[in-house]
């Protein structure tokens, strides 16, 4: 079926590689916050897309589906902000270490 739900596997990747995206690009905290507001409107919005997205998915490419299926669940959009947020703490904790370094020299 064209709108099969993806693994858990699946979801996990799909789910590092958008992440990996937005923070490639220092997108993070734009992203947090725009997706923390949609959250709520997440399960509403994702129906609403597959119904105008259908008849476009042969232009778009079946490649999309995957990514549509894994983020209708609001659980994974959690994941998504839990994991963008974890990387910008990573990321600060790199930036404190760099700046005390260069103070001690």
């Amino acid at each position: 079926m064209l709108w099969d739900e993806p693994t858990a596997e699946e979801q996990e990747s799909i789910i590092k590689r958008v992440a990996e995206a937005i923070y490639k690009y220092d997108m993070d905290l734009f992203a947090i916050l725009f997706l923390e507001s949609i959250k709520p409107l997440s399960t509403v919005g994702s129906q609403l897309t597959r119904y105008l997205l259908a008849p476009f998915i042969p232009f778009v490419g079946e490649k999309s589906i995957p990514y549509l299926a894994t983020f209708e669940n609001r659980e994974n959009l959690e994941k998504l902000i839990r994991l963008l947020e974890e990387k910008s703490k990573q990321d600060e904790a790199k930036k404190k270490e760099r700046k005390e370094r260069d103070k001690k020299k």
